[in-house]
């Protein structure tokens, strides 16, 4: 099983689908359990938007007059006197306002409330008067109050008008002219849209703004606007036109909202004191000339401030300025019908881009492509967040110059993990690759010496340690003969069962084998890897190694042959252990007396007839004679070793060396042939 998924992770593509499934799984996840936080996302992102791009000059079309805390402090508490309230309505029509609206509901007859209808009455000439009213909206409450006005022609709700089961009106008699200023509120509290029209016993009722453009256009009879659905993929879910205005037609999202453009800084809406107006202090710069007026409220403690987008307490009659002069501006967002498609194609332009990445290969100067290193690791996933992060440049610039409001925050989130499992599964790969190497460097060979190859950069200098160690030599006799009378395939059976078996117990014993070649094998102990009492340990693989491999042997030689036999040598003491060659092609090798002497001894076995000899030091270091049968020594006598200038003493397994058995008689016949018989 573990074999199998570390071969698929060696499938970029296996790898690459994986990965983007995965994101595909967690994305829809996100989806399901936090879908609130990525609408926040979006609305905070285009808040962001409105700040940094918003318009400073002054709005001269549109004046706020501010019912704030010095016309409280001059005028008196709120409310005021439904007279005062006449007193201002009139104090508007006579600086020259041409039209008023009003944040601000009067739900309960009162004294001077005729007054204050008269006033109503006497500037619709000139400048006509729109009040507000509320609506609840989802249910929140079936209360009713005062008298609603300002229905639009007909008795049927329009399509995407907002169902309304309350609501808060004017007394009667305050006119006929009347908009609603009942916000959409978000997870956040915040207002950023604006049902257009509100239906409540199907009669439709138009924002305050809305209401606004209508009491100018229809003069003093009731204005109507039409709302027809798009047509085209860039069109919006409905559009609003006023009958009157042909040219006058704002955008609305799938539910009938209004999307309140934040494009002017609240620094460039022109505000007026109440009091100022009441006491005729405007000057010559009168600001109110020719403008339309929005009357509200700021003052503290009166409660008729909201978050939006350019602050967290903002007044709401500023939101009604905005809505307005984006109104006469033209730039309400709108976010066309096809906006999931536009959506869908970013996404998959940025995975192709993030696949195509990912897939890269490196291709060096005079050589073949090899693959990209490892740094795809980390250049995914940043590139990944990069492209989120372009999503959101996308949005903003499709926001400010075509009017789009798109949203990012689904799209560049699943950007953003596809970019991240892809690292995921780069880094994973990598991993397994590098896995793949070590292992494969390894079975060349000792697993430390392929470590410390595999971290290491290549280099054409001498890098070898002395090490106090023990040599085992095993070698298959009578091979070449026996390759030349059988088949390659069977000759490299035989050579790989030796192999392997002798590779087993060099490891269960704590060696490492360095060295495979022909039909020969080299192992150390206490090399490449520690070993406590390494003679010991060598003697003991040495004597398996000969048990286990002489047994697995074919028994049956080909015609003419002698028989495959198997002889080991052993020896301790110092040697030179490490790497050696140019930086483009090295060999790890044993160097040293200690090595020549155990192939030596090796190459002995079949002139003195004992499988397994010893050398001197290696004797030295286990003892002579030792108190284990199995491992107990028998001294040979001294022989002049092919290729050294001085003799040593051999010694044998003593199991091996039967009294008068054939290896005995034959040492002694080789000795005798010698002259060194051994005392």
């Amino acid at each position: 099983m573990i074999k199998g998924l570390g071969q698929s992770l060696l499938r970029p593509w296996r790898m690459r689908a994986f990965a983007v499934a995965a994101a595909a799984v967690a994305w829809l996840g996100f989806l399901f359990f936090a879908p609130t936080a990525l609408h926040q996302a979006d609305e905070r992102a285009t808040d962001l938007v409105w700040q940094l791009s918003g318009d400073s000059q002054p709005e001269r079309r549109v004046v706020v007059v501010d019912i704030d805390d010095a016309s409280l402090q001059r005028i008196g508490p709120w409310p005021w006197p439904r007279q005062t309230q006449a007193k201002l309505v009139n104090a508007l029509r006579e600086q020259g306002a041409a039209l008023q609206l009003y944040d601000v509901v009067f739900p309960d007859a009162r004294q001077g409330t005729a007054e204050l209808a008269a006033a109503i009455a006497a500037a619709d000439a000139t400048a006509p008067v729109v009040l507000a009213q509320v609506f609840a909206l989802n249910h929140e409450s079936r209360q009713t109050a005062g008298q609603l006005a300002g229905a639009l022609p007909g008795d049927a709700c329009l399509s995407p008008a907002a169902p309304a089961t309350g609501y808060v009106a004017n007394v009667g008699g305050l006119g006929s002219r009347a908009g609603h200023i009942t916000p959409r509120l978000d997870p956040d509290g915040a207002v950023r849209r604006i049902p257009a029209v509100v239906c409540y016993g199907q009669r439709n009722y138009p924002a305050l703004a809305l209401a606004g453009l209508l009491a100018l256009d229809s003069g003093s009879k009731p204005g109507s606007l039409r709302v027809e659905p798009g047509s085209k993929p860039w069109d919006p879910a409905w559009t609003l036109t006023l009958d009157g205005m042909p040219d006058m037609k704002a955008p609305l999202d799938a539910n009938g909202d209004l999307r309140v453009p934040y494009r002017k800084a609240r620094s460039a809406i022109v505000s007026v004191s109440a009091a100022d107006v009441l006491e005729g202090k405007l000057g010559q710069a009168n600001p109110l000339h020719g403008a339309w007026v929005l009357v509200g409220a700021s003052a503290f403690g009166l409660g008729d401030t909201v978050p939006t987008a350019l602050g967290g307490a903002v007044s709401g009659v500023e939101v009604h300025a905005q809505l307005l002069t984006g109104l006469l501006d033209g730039v309400i967002p709108a976010t066309p019908r096809s906006v999931n498609w536009i959506q869908a194609a970013w996404l998959l332009a940025a995975t192709l881009a993030l696949l195509a990445l990912s897939a890269t290969r490196a291709i060096p100067s005079g050589s073949k492509p090899q693959r990209r290193p490892s740094a795809r690791v980390l250049w995914v996933p940043l590139a990944g967040l990069t492209l989120a992060a372009l999503g959101f440049v996308l949005h903003a610039g499709a926001l400010l110059l075509a009017g789009w409001w798109l949203g990012w925050a689904q799209v560049s989130l699943a950007i953003a993990l596809l970019g991240l499992f892809l690292g995921f599964a780069e880094h994973a790969r990598s991993l397994a690759e590098k896995g793949l190497l070590f292992r494969n460097l390894a079975s060349y060979l000792p697993a430390a010496v392929a470590e410390k190859i595999a971290l290491a950069e290549p280099t054409g200098e001498i890098e070898a340690e002395r090490r106090d160690l023990t040599v085992v030599v095993a070698d298959v006799r009578n091979f070449s003969a026996y390759c030349e009378a059988r088949s390659p395939e069977d000759a490299a059976r035989v050579l790989h069962r030796f192999y392997t078996t002798a590779s087993a117990v060099v490891q269960a014993h704590g060696g490492a084998v360095e060295e495979m070649v022909g039909d020969s094998l080299i192992a150390v102990f206490n090399g490449s890897q520690p070993c406590a009492d390494h003679p010991m340990h060598a003697l003991a693989a040495a004597r398996e190694i000969w048990l286990r491999c002489s047994e697995e042997l074919p028994n049956v030689p080909p015609q003419g042959l002698e028989p495959l036999g198997l002889g080991v040598g052993v020896e301790s003491g110092m040697a030179l252990l490490g790497s050696f060659g140019p930086a483009g092609r090295r060999v790890h090798a044993v160097l040293g007396q200690t090595i020549t002497v155990a192939m030596r001894l090796q190459d002995m076995t079949a002139e003195l007839a004992c499988p397994v000899l010893v050398g001197a030091e290696a004797a030295e270091r286990i003892g002579v004679p030792f108190e284990r049968s199995d491992l107990a020594l028998k001294p040979l006598g001294s022989f002049l070793l092919p290729g050294l200038r001085h003799s040593s003493k051999v010694f044998t397994l003593r199991t091996l060396m039967q009294p008068g058995g054939d290896a005995e008689q034959q040492s002694l016949r080789y000795l005798q042939q010698q002259g060194h018989l051994a005392a």
